[in-house]
């Protein structure tokens, strides 16, 4: 004789078995993608370290606009005109510029 209640509990433990086996299917499939994942992440190549040397933009007798020479030191162009006029280089007959190690030496 089959007890009653254990005939009702079989469907519901059924469905739970099949969750199960479909929550580990999922788990297996994100354990080989995170491991795939990394294996391409160790092949790829790595970025090179930057040289040494200096850049262009860094290079200290690089002559810089006005403007760009007032954004670097905090001054105002007019500030730069009436205090720092002498340091000015004339790149044309309308245009001005500063070298970069002037520009970096100025005290407000």
């Amino acid at each position: 004789m089959s007890n009653p209640s254990l005939a009702l509990l079989t469907p519901l433990l059924d469905g739970v078995a099949v969750a199960l086996k479909d929550a580990a299917a999922r788990i297996d499939a994100v354990r080989a993608a995170a491991q795939a994942a990394e294996r391409e992440t160790a092949r790829a190549e790595q970025p090179a370290k930057p040289t040494p040397d200096q850049g262009p933009r860094d290079d200290p007798d690089r002559i810089m606009s006005i403007a760009e020479a007032a954004r670097l030191s905090s001054l105002s162009i007019d500030t730069l005109r009436r205090r720092h006029r002498s340091k000015w280089v004339q790149l044309s007959e309308r245009r001005f510029g500063m070298r970069r190690k002037d520009v970096l030496s100025l005290k407000g």
